[in-house]
């Protein structure tokens, strides 16, 4: 008898120490957070856990990247980019040159792409459309395999200027992120710019 106290208060102690631990660490209020960028260009919401957002300029303009979820292999992570393209930047093409550059095929990488659709995305009309792709992961070591890429893509068109909304994934693993990305653009809100 005496035998099993002593593994019992290690165990009760574990579990309070675990306890006190959660309880500095504040759960998310919700399933999602609101997310809105340095720019206020736009307002989303992502998942709470295992989405991470960061920002950057770069030479075709702002863009934001969210983070997700590693690939079941890990050598491809889960992500949503968000680029404005805004008339008058380096490299600016309309968003009807930019639809069709997106889904040009690529025998090469077995790029393929499904037909253009309407979906309302901030009470404007978004081009949806899907794009699979071949690439070697991971692309910075060896040994690398051949692997297949889904990409969701929304163009939605403000004026000469669009943002471009993508959701890149695996192929083992995009329909779990499908019902995520459809969401995503359901509470994606055009705001303002700088």
């Amino acid at each position: 008898m005496r035998n099993l106290k002593l593994p019992s208060l290690l165990l009760a102690a574990l579990l309070g120490a675990s306890a006190l631990h959660a309880q500095d660490e504040p759960e998310p209020a919700g399933r999602y957070r609101k997310y809105e960028p340095t720019a206020r260009s736009f307002s989303c919401e992502i998942p709470s856990r295992g989405w991470h957002a960061f920002e950057e300029d770069s030479v075709q303009g702002y863009a934001v990247h969210i983070l997700g979820p590693d690939s079941p292999t890990g050598t491809y992570r889960a992500g949503i980019d968000i680029h404005w393209v805004e008339r008058g930047q380096s490299g600016y093409m309309d968003y009807k040159k930019a639809i069709d550059v997106q889904r040009r095929s690529d025998a090469a990488a077995e790029r393929k792409a499904s037909p253009v659709r309407l979906m309302r995305v901030a009470g404007m009309n978004a081009r949806v459309f899907e794009v699979t792709e071949t690439r070697l992961l991971p692309p910075d070591r060896l040994p690398a395999a051949p692997e297949v890429l889904h990409h969701y893509v929304a163009i939605l068109p403000s004026g000469d200027s669009y943002f471009l909304i993508r959701l890149s994934s695996t192929r083992d693993s995009y329909l779990d992120h499908r019902d995520e990305f459809v969401r995503f653009l359901k509470h994606f809100r055009v705001l303002g710019y700088k």
